[in-house]
């Protein structure tokens, strides 16, 4: 497998973990360290409101779009 196509997995398979509800799939006794637990947080919470941004940007759109159609 090249360098690219193994890219192109790693970025699907993250997508797809944060695409998912938010789950801790840690078990007592073997918690990752907390800068790691913190790190995983913060990738999830920034791609979460990305997807937050996309979604109000589409709404701003159409409400624009209904305001210019509007008498």
């Amino acid at each position: 497998m090249d360098t690219a196509e193994r890219d192109r997995q790693l970025k699907e398979q993250r997508k797809a973990r944060f695409e998912a509800d938010f789950e801790l799939h840690h078990q007592p006794g073997h918690t990752p360290a907390p800068e790691a637990r913190i790190a995983t947080a913060a990738e999830y919470s920034a791609f979460q409101l990305g997807r937050i941004r996309i979604a109000l940007e589409q709404i701003a759109s159409l409400l624009e779009d209904q305001k210019k159609t509007s008498p």
